[in-house]
């Protein structure tokens, strides 16, 4: 696959999280609605190869940073994994976060465990099935991705889901302080 096919994923895919057609990202990029056509072509991979000031302008209108476009151009990245979950967290720069994810297997939920109390609320988590992914839509209206990309166990497990159960514990151990629960919604 070119670099020009995964950076296309990439757009098409933060395109739709962040809720933008592709002329509104044309003029966010460009700031010409007549550049929708260019969009159009690498988001359907009909572009191998394009020009650096394209990729730079799409780049700053999506918010995607030069460590995941330098990640695509290794090929060392998956497409859609450019943001992280620490995000979500409250955290000061020097601590990291313990966190996991689980499906249960004949079970209606997933779990999330961390240990840092989350900064933003969320209204509903997304299942994207082929690719693997999941985002969150927070109570603000928009959507952020987890950055985590499913091995192919959870992957099988996840579309049996419909909510996912947030389990607050306190740090280095499995003693919990809170939880809550968000809908899950599982995107074909």
């Amino acid at each position: 696959m070119s670099f020009g096919e995964i950076f296309g994923n990439l757009v098409k895919t933060r395109r739709g999280i962040e809720g933008m057609t592709q002329q509104a990202l044309a003029v966010a990029a460009f700031g010409d609605e007549s550049f929708k056509t260019r969009i159009s072509e690498l988001e359907n991979g009909r572009v191998a190869k394009p020009q650096p000031k394209t990729v730079d302008a799409i780049a700053v209108a999506l918010g995607i940073d030069d460590e995941t476009i330098n990640g695509l151009l290794n090929q060392q990245a998956h497409p859609l994994i450019y943001d992280d979950i620490c995000d979500f967290f409250h955290l000061d720069g020097a601590r990291s976060m313990d966190f996991e994810l689980a499906f249960a297997q004949g079970h209606d939920k997933a779990a999330f465990f961390h240990d840092r109390r989350m900064r933003v609320e969320l209204k509903r988590a997304e299942y994207f099935i082929e690719e693997k992914a999941m985002v969150f839509l927070t109570s603000d209206g928009r959507r952020r991705p987890a950055g985590l990309q499913l091995d192919e166990q959870m992957a099988s497990l996840a579309p049996q889901c419909n909510r996912v159960v947030f389990v607050y514990l306190q740090e280095g151990s499995l003693k919990k302080l809170d939880e809550f629960v968000c809908p899950l919604k599982i995107i074909a």
